[in-house]
């Protein structure tokens, strides 16, 4: 009888596991793609962000932040963060838009072999008994190569 139990037990609770094995870690903060990889710098770039495991795992976004950074590792300490995009988030769980990087812009030109990576951020609210909403951000890093345009 009680391996009977066990049985049924775990027959329900096995799907669930089975979805939630289906997301990655990170995908709770949204899985980015972007086409064409490398980036061609002057040429647009449309980003794909999909949120369908955030929205699943309960991590729903409220906004969505876009990032070009050199690594602090590769850094020289004179390469800003580009900040390129800040979207609501979108109600069909997919985030999707160009943009074109200006291959003059004078970090492009003065270090044009540097490392990037594209950071999304999440921003979500969560909700507790003792502070009620609170807005909450994750994010993953995704890295990319610049190349400048053939003429």
């Amino acid at each position: 009888m009680l391996f009977k139990s066990l049985l049924a037990v775990s027959a329900l609770a096995a799907p669930a596991f089975a979805q939630l094995d289906f997301c990655a870690e990170a995908a709770r903060f949204g899985d980015l793609t972007f086409s064409p990889n490398p980036i061609v710098l002057g040429e647009p770039v449309t980003f794909n962000a999909s949120f369908a495991c955030a929205i699943e795992l309960g991590y729903t976004p409220v906004y969505t932040d876009y990032t070009l950074v050199v690594p602090a590792a590769n850094n020289t300490g004179f390469q800003p963060d580009i900040y390129f995009a800040r979207r609501d988030a979108p109600a069909s769980g997919t985030d999707v838009f160009t943009v074109t990087f200006d291959p003059n812009y004078s970090q492009f030109t003065t270090y044009p072999n540097a490392q990037y990576e594209i950071i999304l951020t999440t921003t979500h609210a969560a909700t507790t008994d003792s502070f009620g909403e609170t807005l909450v951000q994750g994010g993953t890093i995704t890295p990319v190569t610049l190349i400048l345009a053939s003429n």
